[in-house]
């Protein structure tokens, strides 16, 4: 089959029309722009890449300094009062002091729970204060004192108002009664949800 002249010229036109388009597309579509583009990405992903590599190269650390933490959570928790309501915590407050005054000879004439208080900065610890009016000697009240800082939660001397008379050269000093001291203790609540409202 003979192709004429102009079928030939058609089809030559036809073939030089799609190179040009093709060379278009091509050019149009690896840009240098697109190809920096590229590039960049290429790039981003190696950092990313790079530090999840690090990351779990520090597992052990993490889970490491994770532990350390929850010790420390542990043992903090442990030298909180048991209860987790201020009220019951004020009643366990004020019997572990007359414990304490019962094996140091000291009398409490006076005990009463004092307001709660939120801890600053801490949603999660509340601070429980008992105030009590001692009669007691000096050596029953540095016993009293010794029972409170050695107990095994941890309770704080607040507050002491102690009147002494002045001594005299036959007798040592000796205390004027009444004293009183406001003794505080610690309970975890749980810290307020999203609306604002917390369970104690």
């Amino acid at each position: 089959m003979k192709i004429s002249a102009r079928e030939k010229k058609i089809l030559y036109t036809g073939i030089v029309t799609a190179v040009a388009i093709a060379i278009y597309l091509t050019a149009t579509t690896l840009s240098p722009g697109d190809g920096e583009n590229l590039a960049q990405k290429i790039e981003t992903q190696e950092s990313l890449l790079h530090r999840q590599r690090d990351l779990v190269g520090r597992k052990e650390f993490y889970e490491k300094r994770i532990e350390v933490a929850e010790n420390d959570i542990t043992r903090i928790r442990s030298l909180l009062l048991p209860e987790n309501n201020s009220t019951a915590a004020g009643t366990e407050l004020q019997r572990i002091l007359s414990d304490f005054a019962a094996r140091s000879g000291v009398v409490i004439t006076q005990k009463s729970n004092l307001p709660e208080r939120k801890v600053a900065d801490n949603d999660s610890l509340i601070k429980i204060s008992v105030r009590v009016t001692l009669d007691c000697s000096l050596e029953g009240l540095v016993d009293f004192l010794v029972a409170i800082k050695n107990y095994d939660k941890f309770l704080r001397v607040e507050e002491m108002t102690i009147q002494t008379v002045a001594a005299q050269a036959q007798r040592p000093m000796a205390i004027r009664r009444p004293l009183s001291m406001s003794v505080a203790g610690y309970i975890s609540v749980r810290p307020p949800d999203e609306s604002g409202e917390g369970n104690i």
